[in-house]
C-alpha cells in the first residue's frame, strides 16, 4: 500500500483550515498544529464576510466564486448559521455613484451585479443616491464558523489537529514542536505575522508590514439588515475597483471628494461594513486600516467614533 502524503498545516485560522479541506480532498493525511488552544487571531476578530465582489478580475475573483460553492455546500450540511442575502454598495453621493455606474457598465456582467436607485435604496431605509447590488456575498459569523469547520473537518476528513503545539523548527521531514519531534512531506504555513518567528530572514527580504484592523461588535439595534452593507468608500479599497482602468478618473475624483470633506477616513484607511451576524443579530461595524511594523494593540477611540458615525449616517 502506498503510504499517504503528509500534509502539516501551521495555523488553525481561517486560511490554516481552507488549506486542511483543500489537501484533504486531496486525499492527504493532514495535520494542522496551532500553538494556542483554539484560533484566536484575526479570523475570529473579523466580519465573516465571503466576498465575491471586491476580488480583483481573473484568477482570484473565479476562486472565490468557486469558494462560495464549496461555502454553501458546507453550511447545508453543517447547519452552521450563515446569511446568503449578497451585499448592497451603497453610493452616499453622486461621485460615489459615478464609480459604481461605472462599474457596472464594464464589469456588471462578469460579478453579477446590478445598480440600485435611490428610490429602492430609500425602500431599505437607508441613506444614499443609489447604490450596487450583489447577490454573490454569504454573511457568516466568524467565531462560529471556525469551531464548526474545525470540527466538521476532523469528523469528516479525518484531518487531525494539534492544539498547544507550537512549530519551532522546519528541516523536512523532521518538524521540531514544542511536543516533540514530529514528520511530515510537506508543510504549509498559515501562521500570519509568526512566520517571523519561523524565517527572519525571508519575512525581512519580502518587505511585508503589518496592518491592523478596527471594528465593533455591536448588540442587536432593533433592525434587521438583509445584505451586507458597505458604501462607495469601499471601492477605493478593493481590486475589483481600483484595478479596473475605467474607473480610474471616477476614483480619483472620489478620492479627491473624501479628501477635501473627511480627510481622517483617508488617514486611517476608513470604510463601512456593517454586517448582521448570528441568531442574536449582532450588528459587525468597521473598519479602519493602520499599516507598520509595530502596531499598538489599543483602538483609536477617535477612529471608532468615525466608523460609528458613518454607520449611523447610512442606516438613518
Amino acid at each position: 500500500m502506498t503510504a499517504r502524503h503528509r500534509t502539516a498545516i501551521i495555523g488553525a485560522g481561517i486560511v490554516g483550515l481552507a488549506h486542511a479541506w483543500a489537501a484533504s480532498l486531496r486525499g492527504d493525511a493532514v495535520t494542522v498544529y496551532e500553538r494556542d488552544t483554539q484560533a484566536n487571531g484575526a479570523s475570529v476578530r473579523n466580519f465573516g464576510l465571503g466576498l465575491v465582489l471586491g476580488q480583483p478580475e481573473g484568477e482570484l475573483v473565479e476562486l472565490a466564486q468557486q469558494t462560495r460553492a464549496l461555502w454553501l455546500a458546507f453550511f447545508a450540511e453543517t447547519g452552521c448559521w450563515h446569511k446568503a442575502e449578497g451585499s448592497l454598495v451603497v453610493a452616499r453621493s453622486a461621485t460615489e455613484l459615478r464609480v459604481l455606474e461605472a462599474f457596472q457598465a464594464v464589469r456588471g456582467e462578469q460579478y453579477g451585479t446590478r445598480l440600485l436607485s435611490r428610490a429602492e435604496i430609500a425602500a431599505q431605509q437607508l441613506a444614499g443616491v443609489g447604490g450596487l447590488f450583489s447577490r454573490a456575498e454569504i454573511a457568516m459569523d466568524a467565531r462560529q464558523t471556525i469551531a464548526v469547520l474545525t470540527r466538521w473537518l476532523a469528523e469528516k476528513h479525518g484531518v487531525v489537529f494539534e492544539f498547544g503545539v507550537l512549530v519551532h523548527e522546519i528541516d523536512l521531514p523532521h518538524l521540531s514542536t514544542s511536543r516533540g519531534p514530529r514528520a511530515a512531506d510537506e508543510v504549509v504555513l498559515c501562521s500570519g505575522h509568526d512566520v517571523q518567528s519561523l524565517y527572519p530572514q525571508h519575512f525581512s527580504a519580502l518587505g511585508i508590514r503589518r496592518c491592523a484592523l478596527q471594528m465593533q461588535r455591536v448588540a442587536h439595534p432593533g433592525m434587521t439588515l438583509g445584505p451586507t452593507l458597505m458604501t462607495g468608500l469601499s471601492t477605493l479599497h478593493y481590486g475589483a475597483f481600483t484595478g479596473c482602468a475605467a474607473l480610474t478618473e471616477p476614483l480619483a475624483a472620489l478620492r479627491h471628494e473624501v479628501a477635501q470633506q473627511q480627510p481622517a477616513l483617508l488617514e486611517h484607511g476608513i470604510h463601512l461594513i456593517v454586517q448582521q451576524v448570528g441568531n442574536d443579530g449582532d450588528l459587525i461595524i468597521g473598519d479602519s486600516h493602520v499599516i507598520g511594523e509595530t502596531l499598538l494593540p489599543f483602538n483609536d477611540e477617535a477612529v471608532d467614533t468615525l466608523i460609528l458615525e458613518l454607520a449611523q449616517q447610512l442606516l438613518q
